[in-house]
């Protein structure tokens, strides 16, 4: 466990390290998103001294993930932000309602079915934000709002520059959790990976009296939320739906990068967009009366990610050590798996040093398995062309006689088998 000599204030507010020399905090987070936020509020109470440095005073809708899966929410109960999440902006979904085109819908019991009874949970990314951020502060991190980091450099004891200031300010370890297109990660010479493009993500947020967390197919639940998931495999399309606040949903069109001409984004597209959802099997009451609000964009879903993200006291967690494809809605939960791979490290050891060098090994694994199954999902429902079709039409009729051919990701998250076996099965090779 952390050493208190090793965690203790100095004198002037500085931690002492066990070699003497002194720094200004233990800790220097650059970024105070989900990331950032709950590896503060994890840690809080060890009197470790950690400084959270965000650059935006305010959050705003950014079309940002907002869907925790059921072994995300095992992540957040774990790290202690899932009530809080709970009380404040987050609702819980319970069901996971599938429709493919040419086949009867499919509901899934989440509760019931998943091995750790968890379910999903959505909310507005930019008060989830706000929430976490907030909670960090009383539970006594730093916050500085509106001038963001400048400069990292690395060493044994790294430092962060914040705004003009030459000297910075000292750690023992500074954590970059700015997202996947972090400045200083790449003035840092992080060498960022990443596979071709071959999904698009466009999503909209919508207003209005309707729910799109509503039951479509079977007896509806009282006071019970769905996400609902369309699928239309000819057609390479596909769409996921809910709600994330009273009055207030999100819809995404996933689609194979080759199915439109053009990307859809602005409000020139919003017509575009609502065809193509309708044309995948979203029911079009839920545009009668809606309005649109916030942004219409499109992203591109290629992973990105870092080998090994720990270099001479400098360590990144969450998008911007890796990020996995936004179709899959995994990118939260993968978040939140980071924190709290990074979180049992350092409390195991008082040399954070090798305990980032651990969760740097720890990452790499878990990402790497998270990357061989979408990118087996990705293969067979997207791919296009008649061999694709066919491959999809045998793996489907084995999926219908025998489910488990079909990794569960949704609960089990990056421990769902990967390997070849489960990639055979999952084809319909053996």
């Amino acid at each position: 466990m952390i050493g208190a000599g090793a965690m203790s204030g100095g004198r002037n507010g500085e931690t002492p390290l066990s070699n003497g020399t002194v720094v200004d905090y233990d800790l220097i987070i650059v970024g105070g998103g989900l990331a950032g936020s709950s590896l503060a509020i994890a840690l809080a109470g060890r009197s470790i001294r950690i400084l959270i440095v965000e650059q935006q005073e305010e959050f705003r809708d950014r079309i940002r993930g907002e869907l925790l899966m059921p072994w995300g929410s095992l992540e957040a109960k774990r790290l202690g932000i899932y009530d809080l999440l709970l009380e404040s902006c987050a609702i819980e979904a319970s069901y996971f309602s599938s429709f493919t085109k040419g086949s009867s819908p499919v509901t899934r019991d989440l509760l019931a079915t998943t091995p750790a009874a968890t379910c999903c949970a959505t909310f507005p990314h930019p008060e989830m934000q706000t929430v976490l951020l907030r909670q960090a502060k009383l539970l006594g991190a730093e916050v500085r709002l509106g001038n963001g980091a400048s400069a990292v450099t690395f060493g044994d004891v790294p430092r962060v520059h914040i705004g003009g200031d030459v000297k910075g300010l000292s750690a023992r370890l500074v954590v970059l959790a700015d997202g996947r297109d972090s400045r200083l990660r790449s003035l840092l010479g992080f060498d960022v990976l990443h596979d071709p493009e071959q999904l698009v993500t466009a999503g909209m947020l919508l207003e209005g009296d309707v729910n799109y967390s509503e039951f479509l197919a079977g007896e509806a639940r009282p006071s019970a939320n769905t996400v609902n998931l369309f699928y239309d495999p000819k057609g390479g399309r596909m769409v996921i739906a809910m709600r994330i606040a009273p009055r207030r949903n999100r819809i995404y069109l996933i689609y194979h990068k080759d199915v439109l001409p053009k990307r859809l984004s602005g409000r020139h597209s919003v017509d575009e967009m609502i065809r193509q959802l309708q044309a995948v099997g979203a029911p079009s009451h839920w545009f009668d009366q809606a309005r649109q609000a916030g942004p219409l964009a499109s992203f591109d879903g290629s992973h990105r990610w870092i080998d090994s993200p720990f270099r001479d006291g400098v360590v990144l967690v969450g998008d911007t050590a890796a990020a996995t494809d936004p179709a899959w809605g995994r990118g939260l939960s993968r978040t939140l798996r980071d924190v709290r791979l990074l979180r049992d490290r350092l409390l195991e050891s008082s040399d954070w040093r090798s305990a980032a060098e651990a969760y740097a090994r720890d990452h790499d694994d878990f990402y790497g398995r998270m990357r061989r199954l979408e990118a087996m999902q990705t293969t067979l429902l997207f791919e296009r062309g008649e061999a694709a079709d066919k491959r999809r039409e045998h793996a489907f009729a084995l999926f219908a006689r025998d489910p488990t051919r079909v990794p569960d990701v949704m609960g089990l998250g990056p421990e769902a088998p990967s390997d070849d076996q489960a990639r055979a099965r999952y084809f319909g090779q053996i």
